[in-house]
């Protein structure tokens, strides 16, 4: 059995027993592990940018050294950049909207009894997926080229 789970997780989902359904989850599997990565990337982004803040406003009240409290100051302004260049928090919102799609029609498509799942409930499926990736896909592109527009 796990030869058989491993050749739809691991290698091409169309040699899988059914293709539809592997393909649709390996997409779950992607959105989920990159939806975390996202949501732990925008945590702790911003955890650091209110420490920094915070550690500035400290640093300059207790009268440290000025390079110290530059040095903070800057920090706070490279991790608000980061924040722009990665998107994190754009990213975390996008991949578990594609992530739940996706849930739902692998859901649906379980609920459908073993005869019921013929080549026409095959097709809904990876339609959706389909759909779910170029929308992800365009998502993507449009806000990288507004960031682009926005930074010139």
């Amino acid at each position: 059995m796990r030869k058989r789970k491993q050749a739809s997780e691991d290698g091409d989902p169309w040699q899988a027993p059914d293709p539809a359904l592997a393909l649709a989850l390996r997409q779950v599997r992607w959105y989920a592990r990159h939806r975390d990565r996202a949501r732990r990337t925008y945590q702790a982004n911003e955890i650091l940018i209110l420490l920094t803040t915070a550690s500035t406003t400290v640093t300059a009240a207790l009268k440290v050294s000025a390079t110290a409290t530059a040095i903070l100051a800057a920090s706070t302004i490279v991790l608000a950049g980061l924040y722009k260049v990665l998107d994190s928090h754009e990213n975390w919102l996008a991949f578990g909207s594609a992530w739940a799609e996706l849930q739902i029609a692998v859901h649906d498509y379980r609920l459908l009894p073993a005869d019921k799942r013929d080549e026409e409930a095959q097709k809904r499926l990876v339609g959706t997926v389909n759909d779910v990736n170029s929308a992800e896909t365009g998502r993507w592109v449009s806000r990288r080229q507004s960031l682009a527009a926005g930074g010139q």
